[in-house]
């Protein structure tokens, strides 16, 4: 561990100040947290009102939360070693720089164990209030540790033709869907065919937006969207929002769902969705999120596939 000193700090040393060795301090109870499991050795550090943010999202966690993800932390990685690499200290801020080790013997967000080394690195930075932490910040590598636990991959082979893989998708039969989101007071929406259920309980899905479409910006800042799955004889609403016209609500009967996302009449199924991840995936964004409303009627779905539109209504179902 190296500890840098500037002149603040210096001259509190040379005025004798009697103050605890902080860094010392946040080592000891580090390790004894991290590396030993024994959590409670925080509550010598962290203040009562102690906060901590996480990401650029800065999601917050007050003491008992932390404790408890650390506890978390190490049921999935039993042998977790979490190593100090270098520490700052500046008047009444410590910034840390560590790096994790582990075996993934647990589960952990969802998957199941694999038995992988993971490594992860990161920065902390701490504000003291006398001898006790008030709050935190901390950023680390996400990718880098999606990506040993097989979540996500960054290797790439050899590119499959665009124009062959377009041919495939072409032969697969969708939905149609109106995407749309309130932007301070303006209805906002897209035609979109990527939609798909993840899961019934809880109920969530997810919606996949080219990051081109104009759209895009209002989607990614809004905390909740509209999914309206249009109906048979709604051809006309999904060539309007399929085009790049700026007012494509203007000659529309809508209105704003419970939670404010505009939601188109006459849909056979409609959506809201509570905004959970943005995650950027090639040429488009994937918004995943927990449905708070739903509704839907006896209207047959307008389907898409091989570039045209079709009334499921006119088919017969096949015997099975």
């Amino acid at each position: 561990m190296s500890r840098t000193l500037d002149r603040t700090d210096q001259t509190d040393q040379a005025a004798g100040a009697d103050r605890t060795d902080r860094p010392t301090l946040l080592g000891t109870a580090w390790h004894a947290a991290w590396n030993q499991g024994d959590v409670d050795a925080l509550d010598e550090l962290l203040s009562t009102s102690y906060v901590r943010r996480r990401g650029p999202a800065g999601v917050t966690q007050d003491r008992k939360e932390f404790k408890a993800s650390i506890s978390a932390v190490r049921e999935a990685f039993p042998d977790l070693h979490t190593e100090i690499e270098d520490l700052v200290e500046a008047g009444d801020q410590l910034a840390v720089r560590w790096r994790s080790t582990g075996h993934h013997t647990g589960a952990f967000l969802g998957v199941p164990p694999t038995g992988r080394p993971v490594e992860v690195s990161g920065a902390t930075f701490a504000r003291f209030e006398g001898d006790a932490i008030a709050e935190e910040s901390v950023t680390f590598d996400s990718r880098q540790l999606l990506e040993a636990l097989g979540i996500i991959t960054t290797g790439h082979t050899a590119a499959v033709d665009p124009d062959l893989v377009r041919g495939v998708h072409r032969k697969f039969i969708t939905g149609v869907t109106v995407v749309t989101t309130d932007d301070a007071g303006t209805p906002r929406g897209l035609a979109v065919n990527a939609f798909s259920s993840i899961s019934l309980d809880p109920p969530m899905v997810l919606v996949c937006v080219q990051r081109s479409s104009s759209t895009h910006p209002v989607l990614h800042r809004s905390t909740h969207l509209g999914i309206n799955i249009l109906a048979a004889d709604q051809l006309d609403v999904a060539k309007t929002f399929a085009s790049k016209g700026d007012n494509k609500f203007a000659d529309l009967q809508w209105a704003p769902g419970e939670h404010g996302s505009p939601l188109i009449e006459g849909s056979s199924a409609q959506l809201e969705v509570e905004i959970g991840e943005r995650l950027e995936a090639g040429s488009h964004t994937v918004f995943t999120g927990r449905v708070v409303s739903a509704h839907h009627a006896d209207l047959a779905p307008l389907v898409y596939s091989g570039g045209g539109f079709f009334d499921i209504s006119q088919t017969a179902p096949l015997p099975w």
